[in-house]
């Protein structure tokens, strides 16, 4: 049994250890989040680099977990600054039910909600939008000249012959060819039909259509294989699938503590277009780089690090 002294000073050293815990972290760092995916380690990487080089202090907690694991430690404060997708934060965490195709007016939405509801504040957004895509071999939509989904619509209404397999032959993953915003729509919205839908896991969709086992397939317009297996994302010229442009979200406070974050990540989401993003996820996914090493080379290649 313990004598008097001892409780106490057990009690003491057990109310402590959190204040302790909680005082050892550097209260000046800014905690940067990611989602598990690539991209996602990637934009976080980038953003800890170029924060480091203006000299702000960081603590790297990317690849903390899934989409809503990402924003309740936001939300509580655990993380201070992420990378969010406008269409992910309008339906998810915003809770609208329909989506908003137009980038400008998505980012605007969220933008103006997202501060009066949770004190986050969405920096300038990148013109990666990392949807679904109807992708195509290079090669071929170079050849029959389509560039966007209206021109697919028109070769397959004009009964132009199409390429290999020899049908018009359409690969999605199950949840794209049943879900509102996917295949019926699709082909509803641009007013044509394939002559057949393959439904099979999504990773198998860029290597389907890259081995000419169906004429087109659905993917994410900023996947790495895209451009790895010399495939091209057919412009959504009719503005059908929503848009995920991907932003800079930080805590009201922080950015209060460090305005110049806004100024030195601005440039950052400019530079950021879907080919730039596809290759960038290419570069970990195909050639084997690490996501810091990616982030590195890129803010070199731009100059914005020497």
């Amino acid at each position: 049994m313990l004598k008097k002294s001892g409780v106490l000073a057990f009690v003491l050293v057990f109310l402590l250890v959190p204040f302790l815990s909680v005082q050892s972290v550097n209260a000046d760092e800014v905690v940067i989040g990611s989602k598990e995916f690539t991209e996602q380690l990637i934009l976080g990487q980038i953003t800890i680099r170029i924060l480091e080089e203006h000299g702000i202090p960081v603590r790297d907690e990317t690849n903390l977990g899934g989409t809503l694991v990402l924003r309740e430690a936001q939300e509580i404060g655990e993380v201070d600054l992420c990378w969010e997708y406008t269409g992910t934060a309008l339906i998810t965490h915003l809770g609208y039910a329909e989506a908003i195709t137009d980038p400008e007016e998505c980012y605007q939405v969220v933008k103006e909600e997202d501060y009066e509801r949770f004190n986050l504040v969405w920096l300038s957004y990148a013109p990666m939008n990392n949807t679904y895509t109807i992708m195509m071999r290079k090669s071929v939509s170079e050849e029959m000249g389509i560039e966007t989904i209206s021109d697919l619509a028109e070769a397959i209404n004009e009964g132009r012959e199409a390429p290999s397999p020899g049908s018009w032959q359409f690969a999605s993953n199950h949840e794209y060819s049943i879900r509102d915003d996917g295949y019926p729509g699709l082909t509803e919205h641009y007013g044509f039909h394939f002559d057949g839908v393959q439904i099979m896991d999504l990773g198998i969709t860029y290597a389907a259509l890259r081995d000419g086992d169906v004429a087109l397939a659905m993917g994410f317009a900023t996947d790495g294989r895209i451009e790895a297996f010399g495939l091209v994302n057919l412009e959504d010229d009719k503005f059908y699938h929503p848009v995920y442009n991907a932003a800079p979200v930080i805590r009201a406070e922080v950015l209060e503590q460090y305005p110049e974050i806004e100024e030195i990540l601005a440039p950052i989401a400019e530079k950021l277009d879907t080919p730039t993003m596809s290759r960038l996820n290419g570069m970990v996914d195909i050639e084997g780089y690490e996501p810091d090493e990616v982030a590195e080379i890129w803010l070199q290649e731009e100059g914005f690090i020497d």
